[in-house]
C-alpha cells in the first residue's frame, strides 16, 4: 500500500489524531488520488458523517464521491465534504485536506467506515474486476487492517 494510506489508516486508529502537516499531505495526497480513482470507477456514494467533537451534527456533512461542481471553472469526480442537508443536493464544501482542524480528526476517525461503505459499493457496481475497482479494494483492506 502506499505510504500516505498507510499512515492514514494508522492516524484513524487514534484517540487523538494530531492535525500536522503530515496528516495534511496525506489527506492532500488522498483527495488527488480520488481525483484519478473516481472517475475510472464511477461510482456515488454517500458515506459517513463528520461532525465535530462536541456536536451531534453528523448528518449536515459527509463524505462523498461523486460528479461534483465545484464552480463554473471546476468539475468532476472525486471525494469531497459536502452539505448533506435536505435541500444542499450534497453541495461539495471542502475538500478532505481543506475541513477544520478539529473537523480534520473527525473526518480521519470516519475514513474506515468511509472505505468499507465505498468498497461495498464498488462490489456492488460490479467494478471490482477494474484496476481502479482493485486499488479502491486495497485501500479499504488497509483501514480494516
Amino acid at each position: 500500500m502506499s505510504d500516505y494510506i498507510d499512515f492514514l489508516a494508522a492516524q484513524a486508529k487514534q484517540d487523538n489524531v494530531p492535525v500536522t502537516p503530515e496528516l495534511d499531505a496525506a489527506l492532500a495526497a488522498l483527495d488527488a488520488e480520488f481525483e484519478t480513482l473516481a472517475p475510472q470507477i464511477e461510482v456515488e456514494y454517500v458515506g459517513p458523517g463528520i461532525g465535530m467533537a462536541d456536536m451531534q451534527a453528523e448528518h449536515v456533512f459527509k463524505l462523498v464521491v461523486r460528479y461534483h461542481v465545484w464552480d463554473v471553472f471546476k468539475e468532476g469526480w472525486g471525494l469531497k465534504v459536502c452539505d448533506a442537508l435536505p435541500n444542499s443536493s450534497l453541495r461539495p464544501m471542502w475538500p478532505v485536506q481543506g475541513v477544520s482542524r478539529l473537523r480534520k480528526k473527525q473526518l480521519v476517525q470516519a475514513l474506515p467506515r468511509f472505505f468499507a461503505g465505498y468498497a461495498e459499493a464498488v462490489k456492488a457496481a460490479g467494478k471490482t474486476d477494474t484496476e481502479a475497482g482493485q486499488r479502491a479494494l486495497a485501500m479499504a483492506s488497509a483501514f480494516a487492517a
